[in-house]
């Protein structure tokens, strides 16, 4: 089947980024791609934390266009799930590259955090967990998901750390 970016079922209604399920098919689609091809891939969660007011939408809105906007290349990916975390796909890079990238999103996040600050008076933290991988024959792209969202859980009960990058060998 394909998909179209312009079909509202596939974006989150209140970011115009991609949700969570079409993300998924797409970083498989991917993975594929990079299997036979032998080339690197990352996964980052960005999981937000945003003090609990009537209207967070503002915030969020502000996050996703500066993601949007930080990621280069147009086969990068961007989601998010319904439970508000966010999803980064970033295909054909290696450790540089996505060390590159987790600099971009963190100088977006910390623009947003300003700006919920003075503009919003509201508390906006992120924290990041990155993955990187060679797809091949022994992995799923679905082991790197669950290798991801773990360490994603872990780092949250970790107050002073913002940033968490595993390495699936």
């Amino acid at each position: 089947m394909l998909y179209s970016w312009r079909k509202p079922a596939f974006r989150d209604t209140e970011t115009g980024v991609y949700n969570h399920t079409y993300f998924i098919e797409a970083f498989n689609r991917e993975w594929q791609k990079h299997l036979s091809k032998q080339q690197g891939l990352a996964l980052l969660y960005l999981r937000t934390n945003i003090d609990e007011i009537p209207n967070m939408s503002p915030v969020i809105k502000k996050l996703s266009s500066k993601l949007k906007s930080r990621l280069l290349r147009n086969n990068d990916l961007i989601a998010r799930h319904e439970k508000g975390y966010f999803t980064i796909g970033v295909f054909n890079v290696d450790d540089y590259g996505m060390k590159a990238t987790i600099q971009r999103v963190t100088d977006a996040i910390e623009e947003v955090r300003l700006d919920a600050h003075h503009n919003y008076n509201q508390r906006f933290d992120c924290k990041i967990t990155a993955g990187h991988c060679m797809p091949s024959i022994c992995k799923q792209s679905d082991g790197l998901f669950i290798k991801v969202k773990k360490a994603s859980e872990k780092l949250a009960n970790q107050p002073k750390k913002q940033l968490e990058v595993i390495y699936w060998d």
